[in-house]
């Protein structure tokens, strides 16, 4: 793609759609060159309307590639090797990801204990989990196996396995468990239900805490 031509072509038509005052004549102005100055005035608020534009939408796209190298376990660090700058810099620039990165780091460091918390409320009889709720939790839980059994096909997947598993824990559990007493009557219940909830404490105490 050639950049540089489709700026060109965007300011070409913005210019059709600007409207600039015209500042008026001038006293050294040769024939046609008041309209001829205008035209360029008229270019020119159009080229800084889509460099603002153009400005806005790289910003997205660049913070949106930020935010997927750090669901891959980049650091704030790293970002900033690639900017040039500061671990710092990159915090202030993205100030969302610092949320991201905590997600992904204790995700990142619980994919086996998790699994095996949230199989043990699956197989244990909680009274009060709502049937409906826990096939969800079923489903996402088979569907994170599966994608964390090989290797992703992509960049989307390889990020929407650990957003998935995040949803997983943050909601999908959650919910499940909103339903369950403190202490089920079953004594299986309960050490399921107790450690499901341990679960969501250290969640929520590793990604929220410093928010």
């Amino acid at each position: 793609m050639n950049l540089e031509l489709s700026v060109d072509r965007a300011v070409a038509e913005a210019t059709e759609r600007a409207v600039v005052a015209d500042p008026g004549a001038k006293l050294d102005d040769r024939a046609g060159e008041r309209a001829a100055r205008h035209r360029a005035l008229t270019g020119l608020g159009a080229a800084l309307a889509v460099e603002a534009e153009a400005r806005t939408l790289t910003a997205g796209v660049t913070a949106g590639r930020a935010e997927v190298a750090v669901w891959l376990g980049a650091s704030l660090a790293d970002l900033g090797g690639v900017t040039g700058r500061s671990r710092q810099a990159a915090r202030k620039r993205w100030p969302h990801l610092g949320a991201v990165h905590r997600r992904r780091h204790w995700l990142g460091n619980h994919v086996d204990d998790l699994l095996w918390a949230v199989h043990l409320v699956l197989d244990a009889d909680l009274e009060g989990a709502d049937p409906a709720t826990r096939e969800a939790l079923a489903a996402a839980v088979a569907a994170t196996e599966r994608d964390f059994a090989g290797e992703p096909a992509d960049l989307d997947a390889a990020v929407a396995r650990w957003r998935a598993l995040d949803v997983l824990v943050d909601v999908r559990l959650r919910e499940l468990l909103a339903g369950v007493p403190e202490e089920p009557a079953d004594p299986s219940a309960g050490f399921a239900a107790h450690g499901a909830r341990g679960v969501l404490r250290y969640y929520d105490h590793a990604v929220h805490s410093a928010e």
